[in-house]
């Protein structure tokens, strides 16, 4: 047998982010993420999806731009596309299509041309990645 008590309040310490940041405010209370004062967590037409915590007025003006790192997205309405800053290239996973990406480095693979022997054959009439000397 136990005691009957009313269990003990827990304080919630709610996440706040600043510009360019997830937010997250169709879950738990617990688990929300909000925007600093003077920012909307801005969501695609995806219900129960993240967002990106913008200024009001940017909402349909210009497209939010994030650094190295951050989650981006392009598959969406213009109005809520995330950019990579000048530079970074978003990434998104093999087979997600529409899915977020990070904005990384673009990996540069250097042009280097197949090298055939005598006899064998040789492609110069195509893209530079796909010749063969």
């Amino acid at each position: 047998s136990g005691i009957c008590q009313k269990p003990e309040a827990k304080s919630l310490e709610i996440a706040v982010l600043g510009e360019g940041e997830e937010c997250k405010m169709s879950v738990a209370p617990e688990y929300q993420v909000h925007c600093e004062d003077g920012l909307v967590c801005t969501t695609p037409a995806l219900l129960g999806a993240s967002g990106i915590c913008q200024k009001p007025e940017a909402k349909s003006t210009q497209p939010i731009v994030v650094g190295e790192g951050r989650k981006c997205r392009m598959t969406v309405a213009p109005e809520r596309q995330v950019h990579c800053e000048e530079g970074l290239a978003c990434i998104t996973p093999p087979h997600g299509m529409g899915a977020s990406g990070i904005c990384q480095k673009p990996e540069v693979k250097p042009a280097q041309p197949a090298v055939v022997g005598e006899g064998q054959e040789c492609k110069m009439t195509v893209a530079p990645e796909h010749q063969v000397h």
